[in-house]
């Protein structure tokens, strides 16, 4: 219902404004359109205090009612916020409230209008004009005072309306979600928040994905396990910079300074490091974080069990018949009703008497003390900020002496035949960590997509070489040795491959394959059900360009372990794949995370060992400087991410290397060596 604005005019035309005592006026039964609960912009609280500061500035519609009493017909919100601060003791009851006073005809339609026509303050009138107040002088405590808000709303709204100009026009117009302008709020720079905006595809303008770009190289200090364990004040204390999330409740912090934070930890850790030491071990190594590639070749002493004393026997037999006993109680009760009580109680108690029987086994096991003379701990933070340490570890120096005392051990307290060590398998030590390599061929298997753009042709004998090896088989013929080239079931994998590597944002063959994506995805019809009439009221390449794409978008291949071959050398083949074109050797790509001696040897076989030699006598920062200058202009490329000719395989082989991409060899195995076994 819609009434004009001449009707609105003639009935304040003819009504008086006057002052009615609070205690004179009720909410009308009869014209009060709006409902008791509606939901209202502000708490009643706010409203509260917004009208003890500023007083009420927008009288009250009422009705002459009986006994001196007024109705009220619109401004029943109005009505409770004052009534909230005549029991707080700040309003007198007979506190004047200014009104105007409509005929009892015209009520319901003046209630109306007021409700009806009303417009709602856009959110971006409401952080401006917190912003001008403050301007004016006012302080965050102040306005938070009158309109009844914490001073950490009013901050967060200031934060708002700073927001660029041109984004909060857009926020006005639906064209960024509130969600959205929170997350750029952050960011001081009004410049940086529309580059961030517009580097979203407009597939994936979300908060989350905002975030995601914003925090890369950060910490967010909630749930990394070192900001929980330093703590942000002490992080803060040592000069560290921080960005804090006004729009977070928890107070949560993006702590920006990495190698700061992992410096706090480290010194924190000396002092349980140093009790850990006390307790006999060879060395002690102190590290931020626990990085599997580090010690992948460090061998493990085993804990043993020694046998009970007779004190210690007796206890634990007699846990464990107490435990019998309550099971069997706990059982008897499942059956009865009304017994819930009774249950949680023996719950406890069978937490309780299990806790104490597990204390007890932990401490009849123990580290071979002539053992701990060669072997260490690392004690470094978990990832819920604990300290957490891993005992009994063996470098590879050590393990000869180790074996020695094994054999020497005594096996009257361990018991003949018992293994106490275990030692990482023989073989070459991986070159490249997990990481590095999973980010080494992340970037291969993106610039196998960009190629496979250009290569219509190859694309299509790729999934039909596919879909051949997965249905032309049967229990007496099948294809061996066909690799996972392509993921022909349609797995998503876009993002994943994105996550892979923290600059493959920035690597040109992403950028490709991203903008081709966000091309087809504007040509495509919206509704599935109508894609297949569109393809086929297409031309054929245009089909083909699209099957083309798509292949590309399902190449597979990222691994984390080192191969003699990898599962998209045929496609990289078939592409005459040059690496060159799409990856540079440099400090942060590569010669940070590998060893001073690979580097070295990158050097030497890219420009000689005359150019290899003065980076010898540098620290790992400097010779890997000075391996992406002497590289720069070289080609130089590691051998995971060379194209390899396609060779002849024997079904051994075949088998042996399906069982590798399975993951078969990708672990960590170990031999065990036995006190009575060694040589």
């Amino acid at each position: 219902m819609k009434l004009s604005r001449q009707e609105l005019d003639a009935v304040i035309a003819a009504s008086p404004r006057t002052f009615v005592p609070f205690n004179k006026l009720v909410i009308s039964p009869n014209y009060q359109v709006r409902q008791e609960d509606a939901a209202a912009a502000m708490p009643l609280s706010e409203l509260a205090a917004s009208i003890d500061a500023a007083g009420l500035l927008h009288n009250l519609v009422v009705v002459r009612g009986a006994r001196g009493l007024h109705e009220v017909c619109a401004g029943g919100r109005r009505l409770r916020a004052m009534a909230m601060l005549v029991e707080q003791g700040r309003w007198p009851e007979n506190q004047p409230v200014p009104v105007l006073v409509v005929p009892a005809e015209q009520a319901l339609m003046a209630s109306l209008i007021e409700n009806v026509e009303r417009e709602a303050l856009h959110p971006v009138d409401e952080f401006t004009a917190f912003a001008r107040l403050i301007d004016a002088g006012r302080s965050v405590e102040d306005v938070a005072a009158v309109f009844g808000v914490t001073p950490q709303v009013v901050k967060r709204r200031l934060k708002l309306a700073a927001v660029s100009p041109a984004l909060l026009t857009l926020f006005r117009e639906g064209g960024i979600g509130l969600d959205c302008l929170m997350v750029l709020a952050s960011i001081d720079d009004p410049a940086r928040q529309e580059e961030l905006w517009q580097q979203l595809p407009e597939w994936n303008r979300s908060a989350e994905q905002l975030r995601r770009m914003l925090t890369r190289g950060e910490v967010e200090s909630d749930r990394d396990g070192l900001a929980i364990f330093v703590t942000v004040p002490a992080y803060e204390a040592a000069g560290g910079p921080l960005r804090r999330d006004l729009f977070s409740d928890e107070g949560k912090a993006y702590l920006q300074d990495v190698a700061l934070l992992e410096r706090l930890a480290v010194d924190k850790l000396q002092e349980p490091a140093r009790e850990i030491a006390a307790e006999g071990w060879k060395w002690v190594d102190v590290r931020a974080r626990w990085v599997y590639e580090d010690y992948m070749r460090h061998g493990e002493v085993r804990r043993v069990r020694r046998v009970p004393n007779e004190e210690q026997a007796a206890r634990q037999a007699q846990l464990e018949a107490e435990l019998e006993s309550l099971h069997e109680r706990m059982e008897a009760l499942s059956d009865e009703e009304g017994k819930e009580d009774e249950s949680a109680l023996l719950e406890k108690d069978e937490d309780r008497l299990q806790g104490e029987l597990n204390a007890l086994d932990e401490a009849l096991t123990d580290f071979p003390s002539d053992l701990m003379a060669q072997a260490g701990c690392l004690v470094y933070v978990g990832r819920s900020g604990a300290v957490e340490v891993k005992r009994g570890l063996v470098r590879p120096e050590d393990r000869d002496a180790l074996v020695q005392a094994a054999r020497q051990s005594t096996t009257a307290e361990t018991g003949a035949g018992s293994s106490l060590v275990s030692l990482p398998k023989g073989g070459a030590r991986s070159v490249h960590s997990e990481k590095l390599m999973r980010s080494l061929t992340a970037h291969r298997v993106a610039a196998i997509r960009a190629e496979l753009l250009l290569r219509p042709d190859v694309a299509l004998a790729a999934i039909t070489a596919q879909l051949a090896c997965k249905l032309l088989k049967d229990g007496f013929r099948r294809y061996r040795g066909c690799d996972e080239w392509l993921t022909v079931s349609a797995t998503e994998t876009h993002d994943a491959l994105r996550r892979e590597c923290a600059d493959m944002a920035d690597a040109e063959a992403w950028k490709l394959m991203e903008q081709t994506r966000i091309e087809w995805i504007a040509r495509l019809p919206e509704d599935g059900a109508a894609l297949l009439p569109w393809l086929l009221a297409q031309e054929r390449t245009t089909v083909v360009e699209l099957l083309t794409f798509l292949v590309a978008s399902s190449v597979t291949g990222v691994d984390g372990v080192e191969r003699e071959r990898q599962s998209t050398d045929a496609l990289a083949h078939a592409l005459a794949l040059d690496m060159r074109r799409w990856w540079k050797a440099g400090a942060a790509s590569y010669f940070n995370h590998v060893s001073k001696a690979t580097i070295l040897a990158a050097v030497t076989e890219a420009a000689g060992a005359n150019a290899a030699a003065p980076l010898s006598g540098l620290k790992k920062e400097g010779s890997a400087a000075g391996a992406e200058q002497l590289l720069a202009e070289s080609g130089w490329l590691p051998r995971c991410l060379r194209t390899q000719p396609p060779a002849g395989r024997s079904r051994g082989m075949q088998e042996e290397q399906q069982a590798a991409a399975s993951g078969g060899d990708g672990g960590r195995e170990y031999e065990s060596v036995d006190a009575d076994q060694v040589d």
